[in-house]
């Protein structure tokens, strides 16, 4: 008996011992629900010769979990591993029937994603921050949710700190892909010949004063000499880094590619808040079809002096291509290259925004080589407690010239091609942690003179969206 009560003390002080060194669980999440309807969004109001073949619709339900846990030793000291099941529609791979049955479970119909999966640290007794792993990494924007440049997941060291109480620092290098064939499908055998990789080194030196605030950044991407225009637009990622003709010669593959931007902020004269931002990009390649070079500009006046709404009236410039090339003209591309975007946005139709997961267009490699005036009232307070509302008005034009054989109908837009976009979106909170919401959109695509009006079908029109949905957030 006496053994057993030493046993039973000694069993009980390990445990103990294992629970106080084990880290603390934090959970949060966010579980999205979507049904959308939308009509013509392909922009062929009469596909060929058959003048009775009207504009296509659908309809689909959408469903995405995604659960991040931070395992927290300490203040200074965690790891975060962030999980995500679909997005993906009812019906198909993770929520098609039965798929959640372990007989018929597979990689293709049934999974788990790991979105993120990394260590952040503080240096002791300093301000220095450290984040590696596979976490998110974005370049300072000012406008638009987000980078157009880099803002994404990805395979990265980051240190970020201090220098005074205005000064900060950002400094990291990030490997984009390595040894793959950039669809994320195929991992063949790693060839020291063929240096299939691309590596960011990314830096940035946020400036905060009174008044306003001043980031500006660069990136440098080296790409090994196995990466071809091929390779680089099969993946959705890595789609922006080649030119407009994806035709790939031995010995003419990529060499380098760079950016170098801006955000800025003025609050000097509240309510006024001024933002504005300017990026470049360039990417070369002995080949001059696959060379690309462009820029983006943004500025946006937002007014936060009324208590039921923001009112905020935006400008938005990228490059176009400025050749009128074909097949025996075959030119670099003049619009802006693209690391990995996965957030810029304006509206909540065309260009992005979706509060959810299928609602928007958001094409923006393909769209690149635009200009946009719009107005957005945000945050509309409503009747009822809880009720809100957004508005979004949008005219564009095309910066990229009519003659060119490689743009994507209905997503391109010409010199000669002009957009009009109006949503209302709605949102609910039935609780803190849940709300409802209700977006509507409408588009009209006018091509009258451009190249694409030429083909049969290919029309414009106008294009519609209903989405509503849940979301739980945790």
């Amino acid at each position: 008996m006496k053994r057993l009560i030493i046993l039973a003390v000694l069993c009980a002080f390990v445990l103990s011992a294992a629970v106080a060194s084990a880290a603390d669980i934090k959970a949060s999440g966010a579980w999205v629900v979507e049904a959308n309807w939308n009509s013509n969004w392909d922009f062929k109001t009469k596909s060929g010769a058959n003048s009775e073949d009207r504009e296509k619709s659908a309809f689909g339900v959408h469903q995405r979990l995604t659960n991040t846990f931070q395992f927290i030793a300490n203040e200074n000291l965690k790891g975060v591993l962030q999980t995500r099941y679909g997005t993906q529609n009812w019906g198909a791979r993770s929520f098609a029937v039965g798929a959640g049955d372990s007989r018929s479970n597979s990689a293709t119909s049934n999974r788990i994603t790991v979105r993120q999966a990394y260590i952040d640290f503080n240096w002791p007794d300093t301000t220095v921050h450290v984040r590696a792993g596979y976490h998110g990494v974005s370049m300072p924007a000012a406008f638009g949710g987000g980078s157009m440049i880099l803002d994404e997941e990805i395979g990265a060291v980051v240190v970020s700190g201090a220098f005074t109480d205005n000064v900060g620092y950002l400094v990291g290098y990030a490997r984009a892909a390595d040894g793959y064939d950039f669809n994320g499908v195929a991992a063949p055998a790693v060839n020291n010949d063929t240096k299939n990789y691309i590596d960011a080194y990314v830096a940035a030196l946020p400036l905060s004063f009174e008044g306003f605030s001043f980031a500006p950044f660069g990136v440098y991407a080296p790409i090994g000499k196995g990466v071809t225009a091929a390779t680089a637009t099969g993946g959705l990622n890595h789609a922006g880094l080649s030119g407009r003709n994806a035709t790939n010669q031995a010995g003419k593959d990529f060499d380098n590619a760079y950016w170098l931007g801006a955000a800025f902020t003025m609050d000097l004269f509240d309510p006024f808040v001024l933002k504005a931002d300017v990026n470049y990009g360039k990417v070369s390649s002995k080949e001059e079809q696959n060379r690309r070079s462009g820029w983006l500009f943004d500025a946006a006046l937002e007014y936060k002096g009324f208590d039921f709404m923001t009112p905020e009236l935006f400008f938005v410039y990228t490059s176009g291509d400025k050749r009128n090339g074909n097949a025996s003209e075959a030119g670099k591309s003049n619009r802006m290259p693209m690391l990995a975007a996965s957030n810029w946005a304006i509206g909540s139709f065309f260009f992005g925004g979706d509060r959810l997961l299928a609602g928007s267009i958001e094409e923006r490699n393909n769209y690149l080589g635009f200009w946009a005036l719009g107005l957005s009232l945000k945050d509309i307070q409503s009747f009822a407690e809880g009720l809100t509302h957004d508005a979004h008005i949008i005219y564009a034009k095309g910066t990229n010239r009519t003659g060119y054989d490689y743009y994507t109908y209905g997503r391109t837009l010409t010199d000669k091609d002009s957009l009009f976009e109006v949503d209302f979106n709605t949102a609910y909170k039935l609780y803190d942690e849940l709300t409802l919401s209700l977006d509507l959109g409408y588009l009209n695509l006018s091509t009258k003179e451009s190249r694409f009006n030429n083909t049969a079908g290919y029309k414009g029109g106008d294009a519609w969206k209903i989405s509503t949905g849940i979301l739980y957030s945790f």
